[in-house]
């Protein structure tokens, strides 16, 4: 391999990274809350605000459906690897664009609650709110012992239409996923 080619290659290679960079940035915690009920359990709160690049959008806008799961993993903080979470919920979401009726609708693949939207930001809106979801009762943890508590959110890239899946690994567009929120708690 010649100097030139090399070079070009180089040239081809680092200008590819900041494309990458900015695909993984599709999806933000604005506010995560964890707060305790009247009768005892820990829920979780929060406002997740989702930015779909070009392709994802387009995609969307063309009838395929894409599922969004919101991971939420509770640990003892001293935990050693081989332990099990205390808790772990995985909250899936199906965001797809009926192009017929002109209607954004999501549905919740934990329950049968599904909501229909005139608008994408709407859905994206609601689609980023969690309102009392249910973590874990108090009365299940130590009370002596500090919990770390982590979210994340990603697009499940294996939900989405077969032909699309290979496409969709070797194309950064599709790595729609959030940094880990993560804290401790007491409770």
């Amino acid at each position: 391999m010649n100097a030139i080619t090399r070079l070009l290659l180089f040239a081809i290679l680092f200008s590819c990274l900041p494309l990458v960079a900015i695909a993984d940035e599709g999806v933000d915690f604005r506010r995560v809350a964890l707060t305790l009920s009247e009768d005892g359990r820990i829920l979780l709160d929060a406002e997740i605000v989702y930015d779909l690049n070009e392709t994802v959008a387009e995609a969307l806008e063309n009838g395929v459906p894409l599922t969004f799961e919101t991971h939420v993993q509770m640990r003892r903080a001293e935990a050693w690897i081989w332990e099990s979470d205390v808790v772990e919920h995985r909250l899936r979401t199906v965001l797809r664009f009926r192009p017929l009726s002109g209607l954004y609708e999501l549905r919740n693949l934990s329950g049968d609650e599904q909501l229909s939207f005139a608008t994408r930001a709407a859905a994206l809106g609601a689609l980023g709110r969690i309102v009392g979801m249910p973590i874990v009762a108090r009365d299940d943890l130590d009370l002596d012992q500090d919990y770390l508590v982590q979210v994340d959110v990603r697009l499940d890239i294996e939900a989405l239409p077969l032909p699309m899946r290979p496409m969709a690994y070797l194309d950064g567009d599709w790595s729609l996923s959030s940094e880990p929120w993560e804290w401790r708690l007491r409770p």
